[in-house]
């Protein structure tokens, strides 16, 4: 696999500190990433969007947040949590969404209070050119 580069594009209207510590997480654990606010757009939910300049989104989870914590579901939890932090306490705004896209167009779309299972799963998943989302009826990744 090539050195895994990550661009996180984080709503202008949200507190950006969350974003910074996710890109200093990915950056300790030896990944290229920028960080770049996205204008805000009337009407659109805010949604972080995270974009993995490799080709396969299993095996970027698996290296990168391996490197994070001593499970790669942990350490993709870890990220996610920090990116949905400005809830937590602030009294601000949190991102309705996580989602990690491939250069394919392959996306898994993260949500607040995901069960650690999604994050298991996550790390496994095929996505290619698939848009994934966490269906809590059957507990599984679905394409949507």
């Amino acid at each position: 696999m090539t050195v895994p580069a990550v661009e996180i594009l984080w709503p202008s209207s949200l507190p950006s500190d969350p974003a910074e510590e996710g890109q200093d997480l990915l950056r300790e654990a030896g990944v290229d990433t920028r960080c770049m606010l996205l204008p805000t757009r009337r009407g659109a939910a805010e949604v972080v969007l995270v974009l993995v300049m490799t080709a396969v989104l299993d095996p970027f989870l698996r290296t990168v947040f391996q490197k994070v914590a001593e499970d790669a579901h942990k350490g993709l939890k870890a990220f996610t949590d920090r990116l949905f932090a400005p809830a937590a306490g602030q009294g601000t705004p949190a991102p309705q969404g996580v989602v990690f896209e491939v250069p394919e167009g392959g996306r898994v779309t993260f949500t607040p209070g995901l069960p650690v299972g999604a994050y298991e799963q996550a790390v496994g998943l095929d996505v290619r050119d698939q848009r994934w989302a966490w269906d809590s009826g059957t507990a599984m990744w679905v394409p949507s």
